[in-house]
């Protein structure tokens, strides 16, 4: 298995992924090859990330690289454009890059399968508010930042009590999920702006 990453690739990727979990497969960075080309993600449960990085076919492989290896990778602002060319050989990854060759293992565990969590069906129901943890979402445009050295404003498809997707309408490659917290009410809008004082305050909002 061979696949090329650059440094601020993987720097926003790890803003993803999971950080001292005992869920230890989610403290990294998965890569996948199939026949829809090569993509990375990271999740740590709550949010996740996915970016495509070459649309061309490959056979199915899959492997999860380790946070403390890849932090030592992502170098500074300044090397970010650098291509890392990593080699897969059983569990031992080989990653070649100006600096000369380092290596390191793989993650002894399958990452979760993200296709049940990244939605592709909606339904009008699910077209409802959502309560967001903002920590989560800053992640976000984090990753945006460390991608393109610019911080970019996140859209969101929210789905009420169902995951929410997040793209960046700049970086076409990337699909994120963001799980919402629990919220069993509507969304309202005070009396007060109402011109008429006979609409009530619970009173439901359908933003289009």
């Amino acid at each position: 298995m061979k696949f090329a990453i650059n440094r601020k690739t993987i720097k926003s990727m790890l803003n993803f992924a999971a950080k001292k979990d005992i869920r230890y497969y989610l403290q990294g960075v998965c890569v996948t090859q199939n026949a829809r080309g090569t993509y990375i993600e990271a999740t740590d449960g709550h949010i996740l990330g996915r970016l495509l990085i070459d649309n061309t076919p490959m056979p199915e492989n899959q492997i999860t690289m380790p946070s403390d290896a890849l932090i030592k990778l992502k170098g500074t602002k300044k090397e970010g454009e650098e291509v890392l060319h990593f080699t897969v050989d059983g569990s031992t990854v080989e990653v070649i890059s100006n600096d000369g060759t380092s290596k390191f293992l793989a993650v002894d565990a399958r990452f979760p399968d993200t296709d049940r969590v990244i939605p592709t069906n909606y339904t009008k129901e699910e077209e409802k508010t959502s309560q967001l943890n903002p920590d989560l979402l800053i992640r976000f445009v984090d990753f945006s930042y460390d991608l393109l050295g610019k911080r970019q404003c996140p859209e969101l498809f929210q789905r009420g009590s169902s995951s929410i997707i997040v793209s960046f309408g700049v970086i076409p490659e990337f699909v994120g999920v963001l799980m919402p917290l629990r919220n069993d009410t509507s969304a309202t809008i005070p009396q007060y702006c109402y011109k008429s004082k006979t609409v009530e305050t619970t009173k439901e909002v359908e933003i289009v």
